[in-house]
Parts: structure tokens; sequence; C-alpha cells
């Protein structure tokens, strides 16, 4: 509270006045950043674009997510405030599981996905992000997050997509390195 403070140039009393606690502050914060952070992945998935391109955006989006995210917060919310963490994790997988199976369907029927099935795309998909997402790993094998996140991301859609689809992610994947500007 008081690195808050010191950050708003304001007192401690004066934070305390709008939220009564701790908890109740970062459940604010994790309110508003869900609510970002839905308002543009409804964008995407709802935007009159390919599906190659949506995963593309999506996942480029969350990239720059997680880049603006220190771990060092991530670590406070989950030892200060494990309810808070779970709720944010539930929410978050139940979310990804629902469209990124909508997603999925409309790739197949669009005859840019292969047939396989979805609860295994998306275990595969999250079960690499967690793996990738892990300070150890990339300090280990000395990447950058964003080239972790790009190699991993580039085998993943290489093995789901079509050939048409690959053809669309070939022309899709210089997205995946620019830095899309979401204001965090």
């Amino acid at each position: 509270m008081d690195e808050i403070a010191k950050e708003l140039h304001v007192s401690k009393k004066t934070i305390y006045k709008y939220f009564p606690s701790k908890e109740k502050l970062l459940e604010e914060i994790c309110k508003v950043t869900s609510e970002f952070l839905e308002k543009h992945v409804d964008e995407i998935v709802h935007s009159k674009t390919d599906v190659v391109t949506k995963f593309v955006k999506l996942l480029n989006l969350h990239s720059n997510f997680m880049m603006n995210i220190s771990e060092k917060w991530l670590e406070d919310l989950r030892i200060h405030a494990p309810g808070i963490k779970c709720e944010i994790d539930d929410t978050r997988d139940e979310k990804i599981i629902f469209i990124t199976t909508k997603l999925l369907e409309e790739g197949k029927k669009a005859k840019l996905i292969e047939n396989y099935p979805a609860p295994i795309i998306i275990s595969i998909l999250t079960s690499s992000f967690a793996g990738i997402f892990n300070p150890d790993f990339i300090i280990q094998n000395k990447f950058s997050l964003q080239d972790a996140f790009e190699y991993t991301y580039d085998i993943i859609m290489n093995g789901i997509l079509t050939n048409k689809g690959k053809e669309k992610y070939k022309k899709t994947k210089p997205l995946l390195s620019k830095k899309l500007i979401y204001n965090f």
C-alpha cells in the first residue's frame, strides 16, 4: 500500500477511503483488468477476419499482456490472495476453453484447421504456454519470453493447420513479432 500511495501521490488513508482493504483493491484491479481483456478478446473473436488471423491476434494480445505483468505481482497474488488468484485462473481457463473450441470449429469449417479433437488441442496449447511462461525455463534455456512464445506458437499452429491454413498463417505471422498497442 505504501508503494501504491507513493506512485499515486496520495496518502494510504485516501486509498483506504475508497478501498477498505487490500483485498478489495486487488478485486477491483482484477475486475478492471478482466473487463479490459474481455473487451479486446471479444473484438478479435467477433471480427470479420479469418480464424488464423484471430488466433494470431489473440496470442499476440496474451503475449503483450503477460510481458506487462511482473512475476512478483503474480507471486504476491498467489501468496496473499489465493482465492482471487484461483478465481482468475478458473475464469481464464473456462473462457480459453470456450473461445478456443469456438475458433477451432470455425477453422475446421473453413478448412483451415485439421480435424483434431478440440480438447487435445486446448490441452496442448495451455500446457505449452504454462511451461514457457515459467521463469526457470526461460533463464535455463536462455530464451527471451517473446522468442519462447513465438517458437511455441509456431510449432502449435503448424501442427494444427491445414495447408490452406498454413498459407494464411505465413501471411499473418508477422503480426506475432509486432507489439500491438494495448494499454494495460
